[in-house]
């Protein structure tokens, strides 16, 4: 595994856990960034393309003078902007990754060493609310019921 490398999760991960909030899978086609490992899980953050729709989203929550560190836009190598959702990221076992997501045939990751820090800074502070039970939005996954299946399941 490669701390910023971008992976496809795969589906049974999403049958066993049966969380109705996660993001979609996409049919094991959408990319999900690999942020940290920590306690035994790794923890992905879900991307998206739809631009305006999270913009949006970030002024009004600018506007309300809320922190935006679940959201977090950026020009990646391939020349296009996506959002990483880190308010949905969620913990997962190295048996749940399916592969590398490539472009080409290359691992495609992250490797502007400031846009790794930032994901990284936003990541573990979203993880440590997520851990302590506090909720962004209604359709929160739920992260600790995850872990415990994850856990009671006894997966490497």
């Amino acid at each position: 595994m490669v701390e910023a490398g971008f992976y496809i999760i795969d589906d049974s991960f999403y049958l066993l856990v049966n969380d109705p909030y996660l993001k979609g899978n996409d049919r094991e086609n959408r990319p999900h960034c690999y942020c940290i490992e920590r306690d035994d899980f790794l923890w992905m953050i879900p991307m998206s393309s739809k631009i305006s729709k999270y913009s949006s989203i970030i002024n009004r929550r600018t506007e309300e003078g809320k922190p935006n560190d679940i959201f977090h836009i950026a020009v990646l190598d391939d020349g296009n902007e996506s959002v990483f959702l880190i308010g949905d990221i969620f913990p997962t076992k190295k048996r749940f990754i399916k592969r590398e997501y490539t472009i080409g045939t290359n691992h495609f990751r992250i490797t502007s060493e400031n846009l790794k820090k930032e994901i990284l800074n936003k990541a573990n502070k979203v993880i440590m609310l997520l851990e302590k039970g506090v909720k962004f939005s209604p359709t929160q996954a739920n992260i600790q019921l995850i872990k415990e299946k994850l856990t009671d399941d006894q997966i490497l």
